[in-house]
Parts: structure tokens; C-alpha cells; sequence
């Protein structure tokens, strides 16, 4: 009878580790860290700023092809028509994606407050669940 107790036993330790397992904290994929202070979104990674905004494709107004803008601050320049706009020009030209640079994906984005800026505030990857954020104190 004690054998047959002693195999209830363990399998129930057995039963409760595994119940338990993923509640702890480890080393796994599940690092889970609010990317800024305000963004109220739980994510994996993130960044704040102009300066980290994701890669965008933009339209060129002239030609009407896709221009693949990188870096936020780099000029804008069309591979089609070669038409080139300053970096500050960004706003003037309609965006058609935000590219995570996680995971290459497409982002959601969107504006807080259009009456103050005329681009996006805001990007979410779904796949990846990288936030990026303009900024926070308006």
C-alpha cells in the first residue's frame, strides 16, 4: 500500500510542477517589459523618439511609386523619378507603412493628437509586439 501512495504522491508533485512551471519567472521567451513608461501596452521591446522611428514607405507625390525611407533624419529621395525631399519634408508625403524592424512586418499606427502633428505618433507591430512612440509629454 505505501508503494501505491508513494506513486500518488509523486505523480501529483509531478502534476502541480507542470501547473506551476509557466507562472515562474525564467529565462525564457516570455520577457515581457513595458516599452516606455506611458504607453500602457505591454510589449517585448520599443523605442521613443524621432530619431528610432521604424523604417517607412512612403508615396512619391510626382510619380506616385514607393519610397522606402530608413532612417528619419536621411533625405528622401524617390528610386523611380528621382525626385529627393529633405528629412523634415516627411509629413508632406502620404505614408503607406511602417516597417517593424524586429520582424520586417507591417505596423499599425495612428495619431493621438491631429490637431498638433501631421504624422503618426504611434506604431505597434502584431507579430513582434514592438511599440514605437513619438513621444509622451505634449
Amino acid at each position: 500500500m505505501t508503494g501505491a501512495l508513494h506513486a500518488i504522491l509523486v505523480g501529483l508533485k509531478r502534476v502541480g510542477e507542470r501547473l506551476v512551471a509557466p507562472l515562474r519567472s525564467g529565462e525564457g521567451p516570455n520577457k515581457f517589459r513595458l516599452s516606455s513608461v506611458d504607453t500602457a501596452t505591454t510589449t517585448i521591446d520599443g523605442s521613443v523618439g524621432w530619431h528610432n522611428r521604424p523604417p517607412a514607405t512612403l508615396a512619391c507625390p510626382q510619380c506616385g511609386s514607393d519610397i522606402y525611407h530608413r532612417h528619419a533624419h536621411d533625405a528622401i529621395d524617390c528610386p523611380r523619378c528621382r525626385a529627393t525631399f529633405d528629412g523634415n519634408e516627411f509629413d508632406d508625403l502620404e505614408l503607406i507603412a511602417f516597417e517593424c524592424p524586429v520582424c520586417r512586418t507591417e505596423m499599425r499606427h495612428g495619431t493621438r493628437h491631429p490637431e498638433r502633428f501631421g504624422f503618426p505618433e504611434w506604431a505597434t507591430c502584431d507579430a513582434c509586439r514592438y511599440h514605437w512612440e513619438f513621444r509622451h509629454s505634449y
